[in-house]
C-alpha cells in the first residue's frame, strides 16, 4: 500500500509541501463549477480527478516525457473553457511543459500544441461573449505560464548543477592534501626502501664475519625490504584509484561541452562509499555518458545513488533515443560497451540491469561487504 501511495498518488518528498499547494487551486475551480445542474457540469467536476493524477505524474523521478499526460490536461482544460470560460487550468498544463525535463525539439512541439490550444478556446471565447478584461487576463496568465515556468527551470537546474559542482570541487580540494601523501610516499620511502634493497645485497657479498650467520640476517633483510616496497606500492596505488567525485567533476564538463545537463541524487552519500566500489563505478559511468554523448540524441543525464542496509544502489539515465537496433537489442548493447559494464558489475558479484525505455537506463545493485 505505502509503495503504491508513493508511486502514484503522493508527491515525491524531495519537491515538499509546493505541490500539495498548488493542488489546492483546483478547489477554486470546484466551487465555480457549484452547483452541478447539467451533466457537462458533473463531467467538468469528474474531470479534475484524472486533471490531478496527470499533474502529480508530472513530478515523478523519472526523466520525464509525459505525452498523454500533457495532452489530457489540455483537454481537460479546454473543456473547462468551454463550459465555464475557466482559464486558469491551463497553466497547470503550462508548469509541466515548461518545467519538464527534455530535448529543445520536444519542449517546442508541446509549447505549439499548448498555444494552439488556447489560441482556439479563445476564439471560441470571443465568438461567444467577446473580449473582456477577465478573458484578457486569462490568456495573459495561460500564454506567459509555458514560458515563466520553462526559464525558471533552466535557471533553477543550473543554479542546482553549480551547488553541485561545488560541492564536488570543495571534496577534491578537501582531498588534496591526501593525494600529496601518496606521492610523497612513493617518491621518499619508495626511494629509501630501494637503497635498503640494494645496501643489503652488497653487504651480503662484503661480510667475512660469522658469514652463515649474517647472510641469513642480510637476506632477511632484503625481503622485507621487497615485500615493505611491493606493499608501499600496493597502497599507493589503493589511494589514487578513481573517485567519484573526481570522476563526476570532469564528466560534467564534458556533458556541458556537449550541451548536456548533469543532475544527480544523494551524490554526497556515494562520496563515502568504499573505495573499490567507487573506482568500478567511476569506470561504469565514464562508460555510459560517454555514450550518451556519442549515441542518446538528447541533453540530459540523470544519475541516482542509493543504499540499503545490504546493497548500493546506482541509476543512470538519459532522455535520447534508447536503442536504434530494437530487433537485435543484444548486439545493440554490445556496441554500447554494456558488456564492459557487466563485467565490472559482475566482478563485485552484483546485479546489472538495462533498458531503453524513454531513453536508455541502467541499474545497477551492488552488494555491500
Amino acid at each position: 500500500m505505502e509503495e503504491f501511495l508513493n508511486r502514484h498518488v503522493l508527491f515525491p518528498k524531495k519537491y515538499g509541501a509546493m505541490p500539495y499547494y498548488y493542488l489546492l487551486f483546483l478547489l477554486v475551480a470546484f466551487f465555480i463549477a457549484l452547483p452541478l445542474k447539467s451533466l457537462l457540469d458533473w463531467v467538468c467536476v469528474l474531470a479534475l480527478i484524472p486533471f490531478a493524477k496527470f499533474y502529480r505524474d508530472s513530478y515523478g523521478d523519472e526523466i520525464p516525457r509525459y505525452d498523454w499526460e500533457i495532452i489530457g490536461m489540455i483537454i481537460i482544460a479546454a473543456l473547462w473553457v468551454i463550459n465555464y470560460q475557466y482559464y486558469y487550468n491551463f497553466i497547470f498544463a503550462g508548469f509541466c511543459i515548461g518545467f519538464s525535463e527534455i530535448k529543445p525539439h520536444i519542449f517546442m512541439k508541446r509549447v505549439i500544441l499548448y498555444l494552439t490550444v488556447i489560441t482556439a478556446c479563445a476564439i471560441f471565447s470571443v465568438l461567444k461573449q467577446g473580449l473582456d478584461v477577465n478573458l484578457a487576463f486569462g490568456l495573459i496568465f495561460t500564454y506567459s505560464s509555458v514560458f515563466f515556468a520553462h526559464s525558471f527551470a533552466i535557471s533553477q537546474r543550473k543554479r542546482f548543477a553549480l551547488k553541485q559542482d561545488y560541492q564536488r570541487l570543495s571534496i577534491i580540494v578537501k582531498q588534496s592534501e591526501r593525494d600529496r601523501i601518496p606521492g610523497q610516499l612513493h617518491d621518499n620511502l619508495g626511494q629509501v626502501f630501494s637503497t635498503l634493497a640494494i645496501s643489503a645485497d652488497l653487504a651480503e657479498k662484503l661480510v667475512d664475519k660469522n658469514p652463515a650467520l649474517a647472510k641469513k640476517q642480510i637476506q632477511q633483510i632484503g625481503k622485507n625490504a621487497r615485500d615493505n616496497l611491493s606493499l608501499v606500492r600496493e597502497i599507493v596505488a589503493d589511494l589514487r584509484k578513481q573517485k567519484l567525485v573526481q570522476v563526476l567533476a570532469v564528466e560534467s564538463e564534458n556533458l556541458e561541452n556537449a550541451q548536456f545537463d548533469l543532475t544527480t541524487e544523494n551524490q554526497k552519500q556515494a562520496f563515502a562509499w568504499p573505495n573499490n566500489i567507487q573506482n568500478e563505478l567511476s569506470f561504469i559511468i565514464r562508460e555510459a555518458i560517454a555514450n550518451a554523448i556519442r549515441y542518446s540524441h538528447g541533453n540530459l543525464v540523470k544519475i541516482d545513488f542509493n543504499e540499503d542496509s545490504n546493497n548500493y544502489f546506482v541509476k543512470i539515465k538519459d532522455n535520447g533515443i534508447g536503442f536504434k537496433n530494437k530487433t537485435n537489442k543484444h548486439s545493440s548493447r554490445e556496441h554500447f560497451g554494456i558488456s564492459g559494464m557487466q563485467a565490472r558489475v559482475d566482478k563485485l558479484k552484483g546485479s546489472f540491469a538495462i533498458s531503453d525505455k524513454n531513453g536508455v537506463e541502467i541499474s545497477i545493485s551492488l552488494p555491500k561487504e
